[in-house]
Protein backbone atom coordinates (compact mmCIF):
# COMPACT_ATOMS: atom_id res chain seq x y z
CA UNK A 1 0.00 0.00 0.00
CA UNK A 2 3.07 2.66 0.83
CA UNK A 3 4.67 1.72 -2.30
CA UNK A 4 1.35 2.55 -4.42
CA UNK A 5 0.93 5.60 -2.58
CA UNK A 6 4.58 6.71 -3.02
CA UNK A 7 4.48 5.90 -6.32
CA UNK A 8 1.06 7.96 -7.05
CA UNK A 9 2.55 10.87 -5.22
CA UNK A 10 5.41 10.08 -8.07
CA UNK A 11 3.16 10.21 -10.63
CA UNK A 12 1.53 13.29 -9.89
CA UNK A 13 4.41 15.46 -9.24
CA UNK A 14 5.72 14.17 -12.84
CA UNK A 15 2.80 15.35 -14.76
CA UNK A 16 2.73 18.49 -12.52
CA UNK A 17 6.64 19.14 -14.11
CA UNK A 18 5.05 18.33 -17.53
CA UNK A 19 2.48 20.16 -17.63
CA UNK A 20 5.30 23.50 -16.46
CA UNK A 21 7.21 22.52 -19.08
CA UNK A 22 5.16 22.22 -21.58
CA UNK A 23 3.81 25.44 -20.61
CA UNK A 24 6.88 26.98 -21.32
CA UNK A 25 8.02 25.57 -24.46
CA UNK A 26 4.17 26.70 -25.49
CA UNK A 27 4.84 30.25 -24.32
CA UNK A 28 8.24 30.16 -26.15
CA UNK A 29 6.60 29.05 -29.40
CA UNK A 30 4.74 31.98 -28.86
CA UNK A 31 6.44 34.98 -28.19
CA UNK A 32 7.17 37.15 -30.79
CA UNK A 33 10.16 38.85 -29.63
CA UNK A 34 13.74 38.49 -27.59
CA UNK A 35 15.93 40.71 -26.04
CA UNK A 36 19.68 40.06 -25.92
CA UNK A 37 22.81 41.99 -24.71
CA UNK A 38 25.86 42.87 -26.47
CA UNK A 39 28.91 44.59 -25.78
CA UNK A 40 31.74 46.34 -28.02
CA UNK A 41 34.84 48.89 -27.67
CA UNK A 42 34.65 52.37 -28.83
CA UNK A 43 36.03 55.62 -27.32
CA UNK A 44 38.26 53.79 -25.55
CA UNK A 45 35.73 51.92 -23.27
CA UNK A 46 33.91 48.94 -23.23
CA UNK A 47 30.53 49.99 -24.06
CA UNK A 48 27.18 47.77 -23.90
CA UNK A 49 23.66 47.87 -25.37
CA UNK A 50 20.68 45.71 -25.57
CA UNK A 51 18.64 44.75 -28.72
CA UNK A 52 14.77 43.81 -29.11
CA UNK A 53 14.48 41.99 -32.25
CA UNK A 54 11.59 39.97 -33.51
CA UNK A 55 12.02 35.96 -33.24
CA UNK A 56 10.85 36.27 -37.10
CA UNK A 57 13.82 37.32 -39.11
CA UNK A 58 13.68 41.30 -39.91
CA UNK A 59 12.29 42.36 -43.44
CA UNK A 60 15.14 44.12 -45.11
CA UNK A 61 12.75 47.03 -45.74
CA UNK A 62 12.14 46.98 -41.64
CA UNK A 63 14.08 49.65 -39.70
CA UNK A 64 16.29 49.28 -37.00
CA UNK A 65 15.56 52.09 -34.19
CA UNK A 66 18.01 53.17 -31.55
CA UNK A 67 16.72 54.63 -28.75
CA UNK A 68 18.90 56.59 -26.38
CA UNK A 69 17.02 56.83 -22.92
CA UNK A 70 16.68 60.05 -20.82
CA UNK A 71 19.38 60.47 -17.72
CA UNK A 72 19.21 58.26 -14.74
CA UNK A 73 16.34 55.67 -16.71
CA UNK A 74 17.13 52.01 -16.62
CA UNK A 75 16.51 50.16 -20.29
CA UNK A 76 13.89 48.40 -18.55
CA UNK A 77 12.20 52.24 -17.59
CA UNK A 78 12.55 53.38 -21.03
CA UNK A 79 11.12 50.42 -22.68
CA UNK A 80 7.99 51.03 -20.70
CA UNK A 81 7.78 54.89 -20.98
CA UNK A 82 8.32 55.47 -25.46
CA UNK A 83 6.09 52.59 -26.30
CA UNK A 84 7.79 51.08 -29.30
CA UNK A 85 7.76 47.38 -28.53
CA UNK A 86 4.65 46.73 -30.31
CA UNK A 87 6.09 47.48 -33.32
CA UNK A 88 9.09 44.73 -32.60
CA UNK A 89 6.55 41.99 -31.58
CA UNK A 90 4.79 42.90 -34.91
CA UNK A 91 7.77 41.91 -36.99
CA UNK A 92 8.20 45.52 -38.13
CA UNK A 93 10.99 46.89 -36.25
CA UNK A 94 14.12 46.12 -34.44
CA UNK A 95 14.94 48.01 -31.21
CA UNK A 96 18.87 48.78 -29.82
CA UNK A 97 19.01 50.14 -26.45
CA UNK A 98 22.59 51.81 -26.11
CA UNK A 99 23.78 51.73 -22.32
CA UNK A 100 24.44 55.09 -20.82
CA UNK A 101 27.76 55.71 -18.70
CA UNK A 102 26.37 56.15 -15.48
CA UNK A 103 22.86 56.07 -16.88
CA UNK A 104 23.35 59.38 -18.23
CA UNK A 105 25.24 60.81 -22.08
CA UNK A 106 27.79 63.10 -23.05
CA UNK A 107 25.77 65.45 -25.57
CA UNK A 108 28.43 67.81 -25.08
CA UNK A 109 29.31 69.11 -21.71
CA UNK A 110 26.07 67.80 -20.48
CA UNK A 111 25.10 65.91 -18.42
CA UNK A 112 25.56 63.48 -15.31
CA UNK A 113 28.68 61.23 -14.92
CA UNK A 114 29.20 60.54 -18.93
CA UNK A 115 29.64 64.44 -19.23
CA UNK A 116 31.87 64.71 -16.36
CA UNK A 117 34.39 62.04 -17.04
CA UNK A 118 34.38 63.40 -20.91
CA UNK A 119 33.34 60.17 -22.23
CA UNK A 120 33.54 60.02 -26.03
CA UNK A 121 29.12 58.71 -26.87
CA UNK A 122 29.56 60.06 -30.37
CA UNK A 123 32.40 57.72 -31.28
CA UNK A 124 30.00 55.08 -29.66
CA UNK A 125 26.69 55.90 -31.68
CA UNK A 126 28.93 56.06 -35.00
CA UNK A 127 30.66 52.41 -34.12
CA UNK A 128 27.31 51.03 -33.17
CA UNK A 129 25.60 51.28 -36.87
CA UNK A 130 27.84 49.23 -37.82
CA UNK A 131 27.94 46.69 -35.43
CA UNK A 132 24.15 46.45 -35.25
CA UNK A 133 23.74 46.69 -39.49
CA UNK A 134 26.74 45.20 -40.63
CA UNK A 135 26.39 46.58 -44.81
CA UNK A 136 23.73 49.08 -43.96
CA UNK A 137 20.99 46.48 -44.67
CA UNK A 138 18.00 48.09 -42.76
CA UNK A 139 16.83 52.20 -42.95
CA UNK A 140 18.27 52.91 -38.86
CA UNK A 141 16.83 55.73 -37.16
CA UNK A 142 17.85 57.24 -33.64
CA UNK A 143 15.57 58.50 -31.08
CA UNK A 144 16.61 60.42 -28.27
CA UNK A 145 14.68 61.66 -25.56
CA UNK A 146 15.53 64.63 -23.25
CA UNK A 147 19.55 63.80 -22.17
CA UNK A 148 19.52 61.22 -24.81
CA UNK A 149 17.84 63.94 -26.78
CA UNK A 150 20.93 66.40 -26.78
CA UNK A 151 22.74 63.63 -27.69
CA UNK A 152 20.83 63.04 -30.95
CA UNK A 153 21.42 66.70 -31.59
CA UNK A 154 25.02 66.25 -31.04
CA UNK A 155 25.45 63.50 -33.43
CA UNK A 156 23.27 65.74 -36.18
CA UNK A 157 25.96 68.98 -35.28
CA UNK A 158 28.70 66.37 -35.64
CA UNK A 159 27.67 66.44 -39.86
CA UNK A 160 27.84 62.38 -40.12
CA UNK A 161 25.46 60.90 -41.80
CA UNK A 162 25.19 57.84 -39.80
CA UNK A 163 21.29 57.49 -39.45
CA UNK A 164 18.56 57.62 -42.34
CA UNK A 165 16.69 60.11 -39.67
CA UNK A 166 16.13 61.62 -36.37
CA UNK A 167 13.70 62.19 -33.72
CA UNK A 168 14.58 64.41 -31.13
CA UNK A 169 11.81 64.21 -27.76
CA UNK A 170 11.78 66.97 -25.33
CA UNK A 171 15.48 68.26 -26.18
CA UNK A 172 17.24 71.31 -27.23
CA UNK A 173 20.68 71.11 -28.54
CA UNK A 174 23.90 72.22 -26.34
CA UNK A 175 25.38 75.60 -27.07
CA UNK A 176 27.51 75.70 -30.46
CA UNK A 177 25.52 72.67 -31.38
CA UNK A 178 24.25 74.17 -34.45
CA UNK A 179 22.60 71.08 -37.77
CA UNK A 180 24.92 72.72 -40.90
CA UNK A 181 23.16 70.16 -43.54
CA UNK A 182 19.85 69.19 -44.48
CA UNK A 183 18.72 65.77 -42.55
CA UNK A 184 15.60 64.04 -41.45
CA UNK A 185 15.04 65.16 -38.32
CA UNK A 186 11.30 65.59 -36.12
CA UNK A 187 11.33 67.53 -32.94
CA UNK A 188 8.64 66.16 -30.55
CA UNK A 189 7.62 69.00 -27.64
CA UNK A 190 4.92 69.91 -25.10
CA UNK A 191 3.27 73.31 -24.78
CA UNK A 192 3.91 72.90 -20.74
CA UNK A 193 7.36 71.69 -21.05
CA UNK A 194 8.98 73.26 -18.14
CA UNK A 195 12.88 72.49 -19.52
CA UNK A 196 12.12 73.35 -23.24
CA UNK A 197 10.44 76.72 -23.81
CA UNK A 198 7.57 76.14 -27.26
CA UNK A 199 8.17 79.39 -28.49
CA UNK A 200 10.65 83.25 -27.31
CA UNK A 201 9.28 84.43 -24.11
CA UNK A 202 7.92 80.84 -22.41
CA UNK A 203 9.66 79.33 -19.88
CA UNK A 204 12.36 76.61 -19.93
CA UNK A 205 16.48 76.65 -18.54
CA UNK A 206 17.09 74.84 -22.75
CA UNK A 207 17.82 77.18 -25.48
CA UNK A 208 17.01 78.10 -28.26
CA UNK A 209 12.56 77.46 -27.91
CA UNK A 210 11.29 74.80 -30.39
CA UNK A 211 9.88 77.33 -32.53
CA UNK A 212 13.16 78.73 -33.53
CA UNK A 213 14.93 75.50 -33.86
CA UNK A 214 12.52 74.27 -36.08
CA UNK A 215 12.63 77.06 -38.38
CA UNK A 216 16.53 76.78 -38.28
CA UNK A 217 16.79 72.82 -38.92
CA UNK A 218 13.78 74.26 -42.37
CA UNK A 219 15.76 76.99 -43.36
CA UNK A 220 19.05 74.33 -43.29
CA UNK A 221 16.81 71.83 -45.15
CA UNK A 222 15.79 74.93 -47.85
CA UNK A 223 11.90 73.45 -47.00
CA UNK A 224 9.25 75.35 -48.87
CA UNK A 225 5.79 76.61 -47.17
CA UNK A 226 4.36 73.12 -48.47
CA UNK A 227 3.15 71.31 -45.37
CA UNK A 228 1.58 68.62 -44.23
CA UNK A 229 -0.80 68.99 -40.96
CA UNK A 230 -2.61 65.98 -38.84
CA UNK A 231 -4.36 67.53 -36.06
CA UNK A 232 -5.90 66.11 -32.89
CA UNK A 233 -8.19 67.41 -30.02
CA UNK A 234 -4.82 67.90 -28.23
CA UNK A 235 -1.77 67.51 -30.24
CA UNK A 236 -1.09 68.76 -33.81
CA UNK A 237 2.00 67.18 -36.08
CA UNK A 238 2.78 69.16 -38.87
CA UNK A 239 5.56 67.91 -41.65
CA UNK A 240 8.11 69.99 -44.11
CA UNK A 241 8.26 67.31 -47.15
CA UNK A 242 9.55 69.22 -49.96
CA UNK A 243 13.00 69.95 -48.40
CA UNK A 244 16.66 70.15 -50.19
CA UNK A 245 17.36 66.52 -48.94
CA UNK A 246 15.63 65.57 -45.93
CA UNK A 247 12.16 65.82 -44.33
CA UNK A 248 11.69 68.17 -41.09
CA UNK A 249 8.59 67.29 -38.51
CA UNK A 250 7.24 69.19 -35.58
CA UNK A 251 4.98 67.20 -33.11
CA UNK A 252 3.18 69.79 -30.55
CA UNK A 253 1.16 68.27 -27.64
CA UNK A 254 -0.80 70.25 -25.85
CA UNK A 255 0.01 69.19 -22.22
CA UNK A 256 2.44 65.63 -20.57
CA UNK A 257 4.90 68.78 -19.81
CA UNK A 258 9.07 67.06 -19.86
CA UNK A 259 6.90 63.28 -19.96
CA UNK A 260 7.82 60.79 -23.47
CA UNK A 261 3.77 61.62 -24.82
CA UNK A 262 1.18 58.83 -24.35
CA UNK A 263 -1.42 57.92 -26.40
CA UNK A 264 -4.67 59.11 -24.72
CA UNK A 265 -7.37 57.75 -26.79
CA UNK A 266 -8.77 59.93 -29.88
CA UNK A 267 -7.34 62.91 -28.27
CA UNK A 268 -3.66 62.35 -29.44
CA UNK A 269 -1.22 59.62 -30.68
CA UNK A 270 1.51 58.02 -28.80
CA UNK A 271 5.08 59.93 -29.94
CA UNK A 272 6.09 56.77 -30.87
CA UNK A 273 2.84 56.51 -33.32
CA UNK A 274 3.94 59.82 -34.52
CA UNK A 275 7.70 58.94 -34.80
CA UNK A 276 7.13 55.20 -36.57
CA UNK A 277 4.35 57.60 -38.92
CA UNK A 278 7.19 60.12 -39.70
CA UNK A 279 10.09 57.70 -40.55
CA UNK A 280 8.14 55.19 -42.48
CA UNK A 281 6.12 57.92 -44.09
CA UNK A 282 2.97 56.38 -43.31
CA UNK A 283 -0.10 57.55 -41.96
CA UNK A 284 -0.28 58.05 -37.82
CA UNK A 285 -2.15 54.70 -37.09
CA UNK A 286 -2.57 53.37 -33.34
CA UNK A 287 0.34 51.46 -31.96
CA UNK A 288 0.27 47.74 -33.25
CA UNK A 289 -1.39 45.28 -31.11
Amino acid sequence: MKRKLILAVAFVCTVAIALVAGTRIINALERKSYTATYSMQAGGLTRSYEVIAPVAALPKQAPIIVVLSGITAPIDDEVQRDRFVPYVDAGRAELVYPVGIGLSWNAGGCCGKAAADKVDDVAFLKALVAQVDPGHQHPIYLVGYSNGGRLAYRMACSGAGFYDGTAVVKAMPMPGCVVTRPLTIMQVESLDDPSVPFKPGDRGRESPPATVEIARLRATDGCSGHLVTTSYPSAKIVTWSKCTSGRVGFAVYDTGGHNFPPPKGKRQPAASSVIWAFFTKTAIAPLPK
